[in-house]
């Protein structure tokens, strides 16, 4: 089943513009070489070791090379994906050269909360990582990395060019903004900060990367993240990272690879509205990425349940090889009916303090607007619940912090 969605005036118009840009396709490695080149500009170059930890980032733009239904504008926000994540790297290096001690900046014991799309894991990362010591990764830092910037008014103009940048969303899809609001102000999922992530071919499908990535040891990726955390925050006092993506909730080995002492928050709900709110996301980003008439909406459904069931399928036997303590479970259900003993039980577990603060925060997260007019199906993708329940026969809900 083919997607018919009208594109925006705007994106048409993008589309027109972008066209001769399209023949860089036909030489993905030029290309690739052209971004690495741009984002070394006026920095210290990558070592070898940089430059074939970048290697894979070239198989993404190549694998996106050779998919069809790419549009011109699909075509460039690729390149542009790419070209963020060389120059996260370049940023890096060039501090740690300049500024050797950034180095050893605390990063103590951070929170990953982990768990499949709109399982909850929004909310209760918002309460977590803005809870008194706690920080989340803001989305106008992690697009501008750098030191951190202590002038107000130099962060004022940085977050206002930022807003404007991301606005222009809006203006090429008429859903994005029911999907996932990207606010310059509000903490963001770490995929930001990092090369890799499953999630890459949520906006088109990419199967020679995807299969590399099913397959790769992520290690040296949570290791940059890391890193970036660690010139975000340098010179401040050390506060705890919480960082959120829904591809971390497989990658639990790695993740304590490069942060040893991690604790995970899992999130959990009957997979079947995670599913579809995945796929209606995957939906939107293609109706922006494709050519128009080409969104498969099968496929779509088809390669979510795949990815998602796949990944779940991981974190449970990961899960058995952590030590005690290092995760807490929390049930959307009981999140939803009791949010307040629910998350006392997360903060116990995690060895923090509920204060009169947190109770602030969970009033205003309580009283968020919910998004409505955007609605999903599994059917609309070519799936039932019948699918899905046996995609998923061995994922149990266990008993939530709260309980």
């Amino acid at each position: 089943m083919f997607a018919m969605s009208q594109a925006p005036p705007m994106l048409r118009m993008m589309n027109v513009l972008l066209r001769p840009g399209m023949r860089t396709r036909n030489d993905p490695d030029a290309a690739f070489d052209k971004l690495l080149a741009t984002a070394q500009r006026g920095r210290a170059p990558l070592g070898d070791d940089d430059l074939a930890a970048l290697e894979p980032l070239r198989l993404l733009l190549r694998a996106n090379a050779a998919n069809p239904d790419l549009s011109p504008f699909g075509w460039r926000t690729v390149q542009e994906g790419v070209q963020s994540r060389i120059l996260n790297r370049v940023v890096v290096r060039d501090l740690q050269r300049t500024h050797p001690d950034v180095k050893d900046q605390p990063v103590p014991a951070p929170i990953f909360v982990i768990g499949l799309p709109r399982t909850g894991t929004t909310f209760t990362y918002n309460l977590i990582s803005r809870s008194v010591g706690n920080r989340g990764p803001l989305l106008w830092e992690m697009l501008n990395l750098g030191l951190p910037v202590t002038d107000p008014a130099q962060q004022e103009k940085i977050i206002a060019a930022t807003t404007k940048r991301l606005s222009i969303m809006d203006k090429f899809s008429r859903d994005w903004s029911q999907v996932h609001p990207l606010i310059p102000t509000s903490e963001e999922e770490d995929f930001f900060l990092r090369d890799h992530s499953e999630m890459h071919t949520s906006a088109a499908s990419v199967p020679a990367y995807r299969a590399w990535v099913e397959g790769a040891d992520l290690t040296s990726d949570y290791v940059l993240l890391r890193e970036a955390l660690q010139v975000m925050s340098y010179g401040q006092e050390p506060r705890r990272w919480v960082l959120k993506h829904p591809a971390d909730l497989w990658r639990m080995p790695e993740i304590l690879n490069a942060f040893p002492d991690a604790q995970f928050v899992w999130t959990h709900r009957a997979p079947g509205k995670a599913l579809a709110s995945g796929c209606s996301m995957s939906e939107v980003l293609r109706h922006m990425h494709y050519v128009e008439g080409t969104v498969d909406l099968n496929a779509i459904g088809a390669e979510w349940l795949d990815l998602t069931s796949r990944g779940v399928e991981k974190a449970i036997k990961q899960r058995e090889r952590l030590d005690e303590g290092v995760m807490v479970d929390v049930s959307y259900n009981d999140l939803v009916e009791e949010p307040e003993k629910m998350m006392h039980g997360v903060f116990e577990q995690l060895g923090m303090r509920w204060t009169e603060a947190d109770d602030a925060n969970l009033a205003v997260a309580r009283d968020r607007p919910h998004h409505t007019g955007h609605k999903y199906t599994l059917e609309r993708y070519g799936l039932d619940e019948f699918q899905v329940a046996a995609a998923f026969a061995g994922y149990k809900i266990p008993p939530s912090a709260g309980s």
